[in-house]
């Protein structure tokens, strides 16, 4: 009877060692396999070293794992074994492309949640749809007018994404992916070249581009400056490698780029690269580099081979409108926000940048680890010690310094006219922040993701619903074959939310032009609620006022 008793524990304790043993080579295979697949060709030997620890840590893991005590009973683990253990599940090829899927995110909440901004984003995709519609590539249209404000690179590239996918905002959106996954591995590579020997801050940086509340806005946004930004530093690259090699095609790139540039938002660009350029005495490395001279004379091939691409699109733009295009964009529209005789420049105060400034640090600054570093002393020990480091800290802060000084005196301001200044701050921020964990920046942008998603939500409900034509849009698609007018400052706004094909007409009395076409429409724009009455068929609250439709005799 005793020896029947003993038996049940005897079997659960084999079942058990017998069970664990299937685990211990399951792990094992599936950590071996996971090595295989993900193995990617490995090209910097930092990385290299970084993968061997890992595969290190990941046998100790599966030894502690088999290391079954005679009983059956797992070991202990501790939680830097499961935090090793995933690691070994994610290759770093794989984590490189996180960022890019946590900008991915941005636009997939934005999408779902946010319409289309007016007056830019409706502004910019109804020239667009109107470019796709007529196939007049030369000169953009705004209600079937010329629109001389905007070169035409932004709505060249969504036109192409258009014709392969068809015209969405979806679609659109793809061409700002592309630009702002330029902007983060191009500040990653001006980072890596800056700083060759500090892949400690280089792997910073696509975390803290993606993750800064600039970024996260302005990413989501169909505007000119994300694609802007990424030929600055695409620009700036190919002038460093000038630099160093005198390599003149480098320079001749180079000026292609600022070409691009000025294609995507006119001569701004010339700030932002200008910057960098004329302060290179301040920065040059003498040892490497070459003189001044030399390098303002490549600077100076930039400069004609930039004119390539402008001409290619100019001149024919010049013939098309008579010479109205130039004097447009160069006089009116960029001396016009300078001077602020431009109407609707957004003239704001000298100091209206320094006020951003702070933004540009956000969220890090609210880091506990970010305020117990001691700057001060850090910046004075590179200053004593003359470190190699200070050439490209100059070039930065200078830079930086410089374009913020630069838009400061100009009297139209808006905040993302300094975005291609970011990079500049992200680096600076990634050199000094170095010694904080990646992990924290990591998480931390997560967190600003999941606010972006949550605001998003909670704004759709509310704010939002101040911001979305597609009521409005949905009134006039229904009723595209009678007359419409407009009887404020239309900028587009439904035009491509209504698929519009024919122009509205602009007039200055609506009742006139209602009698006139007993069977048309109007759309105004009023400060107060205009009531119900039978003469208004639709009205939609608005950000400031509402639009209505006032129609005529049927």
């Amino acid at each position: 009877m005793a020896a029947r008793s003993q038996r049940p524990p005897a079997r659960r304790s084999l079942a058990r060692q017998d069970q664990a043993d299937r685990q211990c080579r399951d792990t094992l295979c599936l950590v071996q396999a996971t090595r295989i697949f993900f193995r990617p060709l490995w090209t910097h030997s930092s990385e290299s070293r970084l993968l061997s620890r890992r595969r290190c840590n990941s046998a100790k893991i599966v030894v502690r794992f088999c290391a079954i005590q005679e009983r059956g009973v797992m070991p202990s683990w501790k939680e830097n074994d499961f935090r090793r253990g995933f690691q070994v599940l994610i290759p770093i090829h794989t984590e490189r492309l996180l960022p890019y899927l946590f900008l991915l995110a941005l636009l997939c909440i934005a999408v779902a949640f946010r319409p289309l901004l007016p007056v830019d984003e409706t502004r910019y995709l109804s020239v667009t749809w109107e470019m796709y519609l007529s196939g007049h590539v030369f000169v953009p249209t705004m209600n079937f007018a010329p629109y001389l404000q905007k070169p035409p690179l932004l709505f060249w590239l969504i036109d192409l994404v258009w014709s392969i996918f068809g015209a969405s905002r979806v679609a659109a959106m793809l061409v700002i992916f592309a630009a702002s996954s330029l902007v983060i591995w191009l500040t990653t590579l001006l980072a890596r070249t800056l700083f060759p020997e500090r892949d400690d801050i280089v792997r910073r940086i696509p975390w803290l581009v993606a993750g800064s509340t600039v970024f996260v806005i302005y990413s989501t946004l169909i505007l000119f400056d994300m694609l802007l930004t990424a030929f600055v530093l695409a620009a700036l690259l190919s002038l460093l490698a000038f630099a160093k090699s005198g390599n003149r095609w480098q320079a001749v790139l180079a000026g292609l780029f600022i070409g691009l540039g000025v294609l995507t938002k006119g001569p701004v660009v010339l700030i932002h690269i200008g910057a960098p350029v004329l302060l290179y005495p301040f920065w040059r490395d003498r040892r490497v580099e070459l003189a001044p001279l030399k390098f303002f004379s490549g600077a100076g091939l930039a400069i004609l081979a930039a004119l390539i691409p402008v001409a290619v699109w100019l001149a024919p733009a010049t013939i098309l409108t008579k010479g109205n295009f130039v004097y447009d964009l160069v006089w009116s529209q960029s001396a016009g926000r300078v001077t602020g005789n431009l109407h609707n420049s957004h003239g704001r105060p000298f100091y209206f940048y320094l006020l951003l400034l702070p933004v540009m640090f956000m969220p890090w600054v609210f880091i506990p680890e970010v305020w117990r570093l001691k700057l001060r002393t850090r910046i004075r020990s590179l200053i004593d010690t003359k470190s190699p480091d200070l050439r490209a800290l100059r070039l930065l802060s200078f830079s930086l310094v410089a374009v913020l000084l630069v838009f400061s005196a100009i009297y139209g301001k808006q905040p993302h006219y300094v975005m291609p200044a970011l990079p500049f701050a992200t680096i600076l921020f990634g050199y000094f922040m170095a010694e904080i964990k990646l992990a924290r920046f990591r998480n931390t942008a997560f967190v600003m993701l999941a606010i972006f998603g949550i605001g998003h939500a909670i704004a759709s409900a509310t704010a939002f619903k101040r911001y979305d034509l597609m009521p409005l849009a949905n009134f006039i698609d229904e009723r595209k074959d009678a007359d419409w007018a407009v009887a404020f400052d239309y900028q587009g706004e439904v035009g491509f939310l209504a698929r519009l094909e024919k122009p509205f007409e602009q007039v200055d009395n609506p009742q006139e032009w209602l009698q006139s076409h007993p069977g048309g429409y109007v759309i105004d724009k009023t400060s107060g609620d205009p009531g119900a009455s039978e003469q208004v068929a639709f009205r939609l609250p608005v950000e400031r006022g509402y639009l209505v439709v006032l129609k005529g005799q049927h």
